[in-house]
């Protein structure tokens, strides 16, 4: 009886051992299988993630000016900008350096049209239209209020930017607008009146305003001075800097 118990206790023991190495088995080549990237996958991840880095320095921007640069990236076409205004516009080959270096310039392309002209001119000599061909997915206006100052009220300021956004809406619905004002200057008056009518116009209309003048001295300061040339008639290279910065760090998100 005792010899029968041995030898029924050890053929449990065996059974148990079998079926545990087989059990562990099964369980191991499970994992393998699962924990086995697949090519394909992994593959589109990093595609993912190149276009979510660039969407990630893009994240100041508009929704619609993003959703155009999704568009852009998954095409493989370039999303243009265009930057509009006076010659108070001295930044430009800066700030496009900018763009370049964090996008690549297969990716954004920039252009900047100054005039010197008034805002009643800039559409009497039909300028919008010129704009409206390039097609732009973004486009940047300084909507002209220093050289409209003392010619035309804000409201004909605003009328003809209006239509200025409305003629290029025409031909190119899908473009997105920014605004901008001009230059700050030393107790501007009634300029500060038009700069603050503009903004408000900004937030009537759901459009992005760039409150650049945050970043320079306050306009009751005189030292204010110290970035504009004699005669306050536009920004000097210190001034040029000012406001250079506050466009990269707006359109580059770092």
């Amino acid at each position: 009886m005792k010899y029968l118990l041995t030898a029924l206790w050890t053929i449990i023991c065996i059974g148990v051992l079998a079926y545990s190495h087989i059990t562990w088995n099964k369980q191991t080549s499970v994992q393998a299988v699962v924990s086995e990237p697949t090519p394909t996958v992994e593959q589109d991840s990093n595609e993912l993630n190149v276009d979510d880095k660039y969407l990630e320095l893009a994240a100041n921007w508009p929704e619609s000016a993003k959703e155009q640069l999704k568009l852009s990236l998954k095409d493989s076409t370039p999303f243009n900008i265009l930057f509009v205004g006076s010659s108070a516009l001295q930044w430009g080959e800066e700030v496009t350096t900018s763009l370049n270096e964090s996008f690549g310039s297969d990716r954004i392309t920039t252009e900047v049209h100054t005039y010197d002209l008034t805002s009643n001119d800039f559409i009497a000599e039909n300028k919008q239209i010129e704009l409206a061909a390039k097609k732009a997915q973004l486009i940047v206006i300084e909507p002209f209020l220093l050289n409209d100052n003392g010619e035309f009220t804000i409201d004909e300021s605003l009328a003809n930017l209006t239509k200025i956004i409305e003629d290029i809406k025409v031909e190119s619905p899908d473009s997105t607008f920014i605004l901008q004002p001009s230059y700050p200057i030393y107790l501007p008056k009634y300029y500060a009146t038009q700069v603050q009518a503009l903004k408000d116009y900004a937030v009537a209309n759901n459009l992005t305003y760039l409150d650049h003048w945050t970043a320079w001295p306050a306009t009751d300061n005189s030292e204010i001075k110290n970035y504009l040339i004699e005669g306050q008639n536009g920004p000097n290279e210190q001034g040029t800097q000012v406001w250079t910065q506050f466009l990269v760090e707006y359109f580059v998100k770092k």
